[in-house]
């Protein structure tokens, strides 16, 4: 199963609130170590990151909320990496999609809940 099918499938299962948290909370960490570094991209990394966190609350909070305000979880990944690839930040989302996993308890619990 590659990666775009574990993030599917953890989406589908219970533990796709704790994804979404732990991934969220992995890109604020990536923003931060971001805005220390002195590079020339640094700017737009922080600012997809950050584009990233906004769509990732959204889609936690669309869990409590009745109104759905969220992606479909089929175009919640897509909208993810477009907005990485925009800022040039897709290293840090796979960063923090691993981490995330690895937060459910390791590859053998991935969207088994």
């Amino acid at each position: 199963m590659n990666i775009r099918d574990q993030v599917f499938a953890v989406l589908e299962s219970d533990s796709k609130e704790e994804f979404l948290l732990a991934l969220g909370h992995r890109l604020g960490i990536s923003a931060r170590f971001i805005f220390s570094e002195e590079s020339s991209e640094a700017s737009q990394q922080a600012r997809a990151c950050n584009e990233m966190m906004i769509a990732i609350w959204l889609q936690a909070w669309s869990m409590k909320s009745s109104k759905g305000d969220g992606y479909p979880d089929s175009e919640f990944l897509p909208v993810l990496i477009e907005k990485a690839d925009a800022g040039n930040a897709r290293p840090h989302l796979r960063n923090a999609i691993e981490s995330a996993f690895l937060s459910l308890g390791g590859e053998g619990n991935r969207g088994k809940d």
